[in-house]
């Protein structure tokens, strides 16, 4: 009974512990979300992609392989749809970079 009762003590020491701890790295569905603003961005000359393409990179470390590849894939379709877009196209690219994408481009 006492070593039930450490082990549940001891894991809800630990999760506290874990959520205290401010953590910059993205999850893998904000670093594809990134990645496709960055696609984005690349389409439109208008935008400065000098700060997401270095926070790509440094949160790249780590990736699992089939994150990566995603997160490549999406970037590319995203940059192909930029380049081609136009009219209502155009406003809902630059509303996504100027609403989801903000946190990412700095």
């Amino acid at each position: 009974m006492r070593t039930i009762i450490a082990i549940a003590a001891l894991a809800a020491a630990s999760t506290t512990t874990a959520f205290a701890q401010p953590n910059d790295r993205l999850t893998d569905v904000e670093y594809m979300q990134a990645a496709r603003c960055a696609g984005l961005a690349a389409g439109d000359a208008a935008v400065d992609t000098g700060s997401i393409t270095a926070l790509l990179k440094t949160q790249s470390h780590g990736r699992v392989g089939y994150i990566s590849e995603k997160a490549d894939e999406m970037r590319s379709d995203a940059a192909r749809s930029a380049r081609h877009a136009n009219g209502f196209a155009k406003e809902r690219i630059s509303a996504e970079l100027g609403g989801a994408c903000k946190r990412f481009l700095g």
